[in-house]
């Protein structure tokens, strides 16, 4: 049995040697050295996202260490998908020291945000095509350019969004002799040829193309989704990890009321309803992992908060999935007991008296919620 290894080792050298002899370019050799499990993640800025996302801590979107993989993250409107994006390209820039290129045909972006967070805008490139083909081959040439003199800096690409990018089809002949306004104007066969494109790019080298996209109703569907998102099928096909984002149960946030105290007739007067409350201050947004080669999270589900003068709340939701996982116990008096589980799998707990309390020990103790 130890002669017929050597000798299929023997082989496979050979064959390997000869590939490379011919073709200068190819990507071959031993399954045990060209595959590898992620381990380097770009954070979504909020841990219950991450962990869902990678089934661990730090967890997120995978961008190596040697090949990333394409995104697809489509949501409803306002829900924070803009959001998470600039999240994940300060913790490249910022985090990672890599690089952030950004095509956007939406023409909404402002800096205020991105300073708020602490985003450094002269890292991240930013593009505006005319058409989707446009910005394909505008990221495919300033990725092979940045490849050329640098292949192991992690790079996330981002496209914001694919149902406000239109076709070249689409943009020639109009909406109504190119059947965009009824067929999608040939975005699915664009899109679908461009990511063939990318994802070899994403296999070769740490970069990660991130889609973000929006969700329409399914009208006139009895049985299925409710929900469908532009583009065709290709982004499904070609993504590794798919998180959908809807609006959480847990509703928006308000902040304190400031203004005139009123009585009910007045109230009702002026048409401000039956009780005074304040400004929307953030919202919280449910992400559900509905395509994952990443990790055994399918159908998984996480909560996060968005803040918005701060951006994504990294603690937001993280109870919620300790709980989930048995990780910590929240009993009707308010107190938390927090459960470690060390290699042999032994249990030992820890009580506090508040979850202010436990989320300030987890912050000085990350590794508790690994």
């Amino acid at each position: 049995m130890a002669r017929a290894k050597v000798d299929r080792q023997t082989l496979l050298d050979a064959a390997e040697a000869s590939v490379r002899k011919r073709y200068k370019s190819a990507l071959i050799g031993r399954a045990a050295r060209e595959l590898e499990l992620p381990s380097v993640f770009c954070s979504t800025g909020a841990l219950s996202l991450d962990r869902i996302c990678a089934r661990r801590l730090p967890g997120g979107v995978p961008i190596g260490p040697r090949s990333g993989r394409v995104i697809h993250v489509p949501g409803e409107w306002s829900t924070g998908k803009s959001v998470v994006l600039d999240e994940m390209f300060k913790s490249v820039t910022v985090d990672l020291g890599g690089l952030g290129y950004c095509a956007e045909s939406e023409g909404t972006r402002d800096p205020h945000f991105a300073m708020a967070i602490g985003l450094p805008l002269d890292l991240l490139e930013l593009d505006r095509p005319a058409t989707l083909e446009e910005a394909v081959d505008h990221f495919i040439e300033w990725h092979d350019t940045v490849r050329a003199k640098d292949p192991r800096v992690p790079i996330l690409a981002g496209l914001d969004s694919l149902d406000s990018s239109e076709s070249e089809r689409a943009a020639k002949e109009g909406l109504t002799e190119g059947g965009g306004w009824h067929y999608g104007g040939g975005k699915g066969e664009a899109l679908g040829a461009g990511l063939r494109k990318i994802v070899q790019r994403c296999a070769r080298y740490p970069t990660t193309f991130v889609i973000l996209n929006q969700t329409r109703d399914n009208v006139g569907v009895m049985f299925g989704p409710r929900k469908r998102s532009t583009g065709g099928n290709a982004p499904h096909f070609y993504a590794s990890l798919e998180l959908w984002l809807t609006l959480s149960p847990l509703g928006d946030v308000r902040g304190p009321y400031r203004g005139t105290p009123l009585s009910a007739a007045l109230r009702k007067r002026f048409g401000f309803g039956p009780t005074d409350h304040g400004d929307v201050v953030g919202r919280w947004v449910r992400a559900r992992v509905t395509k994952t080669k990443v990790a055994s999270t399918l159908q998984r589900t996480a909560d996060f908060y968005i803040d918005f003068s701060r951006g994504v709340h990294k603690w937001g939701g993280l109870l919620q999935q300790m709980i989930w996982e048995g990780r910590a116990l929240v009993r009707e008096d308010g107190t938390v007991q927090h459960r470690t589980i060390d290699a042999d799998g032994a249990v030992e707990s820890q009580d506090f008296q508040t979850v202010s309390a436990w989320l300030e020990w987890v912050a000085q103790h990350p590794e508790a919620v690994a």
